[in-house]
């Protein structure tokens, strides 16, 4: 990637930007040995998906929600920042380069929109925002696992399924503002006992059709916001039911519908300073690109739910 970014733009503002949001490419996949490979494309299919949102329904920097009504992108700048330069045969160096990736572009003002790529994107983008805030802060994260993984010889330490773990051990992170969200199935002993010890609050996917969305939303905002200066999102796009997005690294059956992820989307997004989207996977997409297409409404629903 070239020091001279942005020097593209997926949106370009009509009038001086209001609203600037960065779209950050991170195509790693190399720490996927327990799921399916092939998220290391994710971030350009999502990139196409959102472009052509933009291309066939944007028109005089306007467009029109069916629920919201007419909405003003006019003074809506998202910057390409590209495609991190990736190291395949050290993780850790590929931490690195995310997190200075993110780290500047929240320096220069703008809300990161970080696009894996496998889940181990989180624990730099969130450690970018960690670093530059003052304060504890706080994460929300969307996903059918835990991802609380410490090491293991096959994945290391930095890896789609320690994410979580990496990010909980940041100085001012605590577990009574760690909020996992559509949980469900079976995982390790070791990764649930962890989140126990803790404090790491849970909402799983049968908790949340039980109390419906907005009142799950409110709920992890109130957790991950008790106390703290920011909130981070996580989406892992394999937190829906595989029915509706297939496009995913370890599919899990069971899990929220597309709905229902947009709308928790939308309750939370002006309440947060730094979004993901991990394991979109092209590779196992429906031929509709159904889960990419998906992926491109969550980050068009954030920009415009901030708005």
């Amino acid at each position: 990637m070239s020091e001279n970014f942005p020097n593209a733009y997926l949106l370009r503002s009509q009038t001086p930007p209001q609203h600037r949001f960065a779209y950050i490419g991170v195509p790693h996949d190399a720490a996927t040995s327990l799921g399916n490979p092939g998220a290391r494309f994710g971030p350009s299919a999502l990139r196409e998906a959102l472009e052509g949102v933009f291309q066939w329904r944007l028109q005089d920097g306007q467009l029109a929600d069916i629920d919201q009504g007419i909405i003003d992108l006019s003074a809506v700048e998202v910057a390409d920042y590209g495609d991190i330069a990736l190291s395949y045969h050290d993780t850790s160096r590929t931490v690195e380069e995310t997190y200075h990736v993110v780290h500047r572009s929240l320096e220069a003002g703008y809300f990161p929109l970080v696009v894996g790529g496998d889940h181990s994107v989180t624990f730099p983008a969130f450690k970018a925002l960690h670093d530059t805030c003052i304060g504890p802060v706080g994460l929300i994260q969307l996903d059918a696992h835990c991802d609380l993984m410490d090491y293991s010889d096959r994945q290391g330490r930095y890896s789609g399924s320690s994410g979580m773990r990496r990010s909980l051990e940041l100085e001012r992170v605590s577990g009574s503002n760690f909020v996992q969200v559509g949980l469900r199935g079976y995982t390790t002993v070791e990764q649930y006992q962890i989140g126990e010890q803790l404090g790491v609050h849970r909402i799983t996917a049968t908790r949340l059709a039980e109390i419906g969305v907005s009142t799950a939303a409110r709920q992890a905002l109130e957790w991950a916001g008790a106390g703290t200066r920011a909130i981070y999102l996580t989406v892992d796009l394999d937190v829906l039911n595989p029915g509706e997005a297939p496009g995913t690294g370890w599919p899990e059956p069971g899990g929220l519908g597309g709905q229902e992820l947009l709308d928790f989307v939308r309750i939370i997004a002006p309440y947060i300073a730094a979004m993901d989207i991990a394991e979109l996977n092209p590779v196992y997409d429906s031929p509709a690109r159904a889960t990419a297409l998906l992926g491109a409404r969550l980050v068009l629903d954030c920009i415009t739910a901030r708005l």
